[in-house]
């Protein structure tokens, strides 16, 4: 039996949303976001905190590592933002923090909840954590045995699927479910994204596949994630060798080329007459290695990254 090579699921990014009813919240929030900057020295002296201003919302970004390339991090983002409740006559004012906890080393998060406290005390990340709602919410396996492109990802009842090509041509990223849909799976070669953003690899010789569950409106806190419906266990992966043994007939091959170019979904879309069928065969060539139940009982480990 091959070994099989998995680092455990992660939480690779999260995003928690308060809203702000008062007036005078908001803007004491807002002009915090600007206070930090001021005094960016003394919280982070080999990093930095940035505030930008977009059209409805500002954003604080907090690298406690900047200075090289290389080691440069940011592991949250703050936003105040208001937006007007189109039809009932409101505004709607929001707080949203989004952390980035595989960025996390030693101290970072510590550190930065406890500027939170002291600077922002009304959004400290104990009360973030029991009361905010999860708006966004990303998950991810990487395997370190199975290279992108040499497996068929698919969702059944999903006919929305993209690959799209790197700049050398060989294809890049797949993506399936609509972007703006409750759910979404990003499958990418996480090692080639490490080295196109000069970031530190550490899987040099290893395939390093990311399969990334991406999760919206969650209508649930962080502190209720251990709750948490799998996700992954909606995802199917067909073993591509298998599939392409499968049969010499043309419109069978036809379609899985189509699948390596626009995935598994897209391409069914193209083959009606056949979808029922076809389907039916990538079913009956499940790859080994993927059992989703199994890597979804390390989901409460991996929220103890994010714990108060």
């Amino acid at each position: 039996m091959a070994v099989e090579v998995w680092r455990h699921l992660l939480v690779d990014r999260i995003a928690i949303t308060v809203t702000m009813k008062s007036l005078d919240l908001y803007k004491f929030a807002l002009s915090q976001l600007y206070g930090l900057v001021d005094i960016q020295k003394d919280l982070l002296p080999l990093g930095r905190i940035f505030v930008r201003k977009e059209e409805y919302c500002t954003r604080l970004d907090y690298y406690p590592e900047y200075k090289m390339k290389q080691t440069r991090r940011c592991i949250a983002n703050i936003t105040v933002g208001s937006n007007v409740l189109f039809g009932k006559g409101g505004v709607h004012r929001y707080f949203k923090l989004t952390l980035y906890p595989s960025q996390f080393q030693g101290e970072d998060f510590d550190r930065f909840k406890s500027v939170l406290e002291d600077h922002l005390p009304d959004f400290n990340y104990k009360r973030l954590h029991m009361y905010g709602k999860v708006n966004y919410l990303e998950l991810a396996l990487d395997s370190l045995t199975h290279p992108n492109h040499t497996f068929l990802p698919y969702q059944k009842y999903v006919n929305i699927s993209q690959i799209y090509p790197e700049t050398d041509g060989t294809m890049g990223t797949t993506y399936i479910c609509s972007e703006e849909g409750n759910q979404r799976f990003r499958i990418y070669d996480k090692r080639r994204q490490l080295h196109d953003k000069g970031s530190a690899q550490h899987t040099k010789g290893l395939p390093h596949t990311r399969i990334e569950l991406v999760l919206r409106r969650t209508g649930m806190t962080a502190s209720e994630l251990t709750s948490l419906e799998n996700g992954f266990a909606k995802l199917r992966i067909s073993d591509l060798t298998k599939a392409k043994n499968y049969s010499t007939d043309p419109v069978w091959q036809a379609f899985l080329a189509a699948c390596l170019v626009h995935g598994v979904p897209d391409s069914l879309k193209s083959f009606p007459m056949q979808r029922k069928k076809y389907l039916a065969v990538l079913d009956s060539f499940p790859v080994s290695w993927w059992h989703p139940e199994t890597k979804w009982l390390q989901l409460p480990n991996a929220l103890k990254r994010i714990e108060p």
